[in-house]
């Protein structure tokens, strides 16, 4: 089978924000930033998003690219990963554009043991999250999703941080400068570089030009030390 792996793909301003300071929905990569991450998109089983991204945006990222969504069939995948929504809220009009993706929609939501909740209209599937994201790593593993690009909020992409599971960074520097409280690090972390102690070490796997002036970057987590 294949190895679990867990890719956080963003656009980051030059100072580190993924939004406008008054929030909400921003768009910072063009279309070189575009094509990797579809790339990244088509080498994954699933796209794994929180709730209030998916809020701020009522779509998500899909393979347009068709020499990509060849491969994935070549490959004997679907056309599209998974889309696996974690959220508490099951308030998601059906109107959104995300109900009329061409993707299969996973809901991720802590189990309530005083009752079982419905699956909410839009939905494919409803997954329980486990005690720890660790474990619904390894539940979702159990059910064929190995390889997921993950794409925030800060809050979620903290949650990895603090239980050390994000293997990958791919990051497009976009040439903006925009202020603000919106980091991918949640601004209440302060203390991450003390919870991962002294294994918090990246290498850097690739750095490259996309136009526009964006760089892409690449880092891998090293577990060594």
């Amino acid at each position: 089978m294949k190895k679990k792996w867990v890719k956080l793909v963003l656009a980051s301003s030059i100072d580190g924000r993924i939004a406008y300071p008054e929030g909400g929905k921003t768009q910072l990569g063009q279309s070189g930033d575009r094509l990797v991450l579809e790339k990244s998109l088509a080498w994954s089983d699933g796209i794994l998003m929180g709730g209030q991204t998916l809020r701020d945006h009522q779509s998500i990222c899909v393979i347009k690219n068709k020499k990509l969504l060849k491969q994935r069939t070549l490959e004997g995948k679907s056309k599209q990963p998974i889309a696996l929504i974690a959220s508490n809220q099951i308030d998601f009009p059906v109107n959104w554009i995300f109900f009329k993706q061409p993707i299969q929609k996973w809901l991720i939501q802590k189990q309530d043991k005083k009752k079982e909740i419905m699956l909410p209209n839009g939905f494919d599937k409803k997954i329980n999250l486990k005690i720890t994201w660790r474990d619904s790593l390894d539940d979702l593993y159990q059910k064929g999703i190995a390889r997921i690009v993950l794409l925030g909020g800060a809050n979620l992409i903290s949650a990895f941080l603090l239980e050390d599971l994000i293997d990958e960074l791919q990051i497009t520097m976009t040439p903006h400068l925009l202020g603000g409280n919106y980091c991918w690090v949640s601004s209440e972390l302060s203390n991450l570089n003390t919870i991962m102690n002294k294994k918090n070490n990246w290498v850097l796997k690739e750095s490259k030009k996309l136009g526009n002036n964006e760089l892409l970057i690449r880092y891998f987590r090293n577990n060594l030390s």
